[in-house]
């Protein structure tokens, strides 16, 4: 699966990812391969994304929303900013 966060100062692009945590508008929720379709909106708050290594990646959003297509998750948000 792919994870896709773009925001319109930054783009990030993760490949091989095994899970997706965001902080969706009626609570937190998690994306894996081969999830359904599926569009929601987002609340400001944390995005995790595990990779096929077992690294966790966090990211910070502020609102937006999240599209599930295809194996692709995308992340629309005003901002993000990975967390070190």
């Amino acid at each position: 699966m792919t994870c896709n966060l773009i925001s319109p100062e930054s783009a990030i692009t993760i490949d091989d990812v095994r899970y997706v945590q965001v902080p969706g508008a009626k609570g937190s929720f998690g994306i894996l391969p081969r999830h359904a379709h599926l569009v929601s909106s987002l609340v400001e708050g944390r995005v995790r994304v595990r990779n096929a290594k077992s690294e966790t990646i966090y990211v910070l959003s502020q609102g937006g929303f999240v599209e599930v297509k295809d194996n692709v998750v995308s992340i629309i948000a005003e901002s993000i900013a990975e967390e070190k």
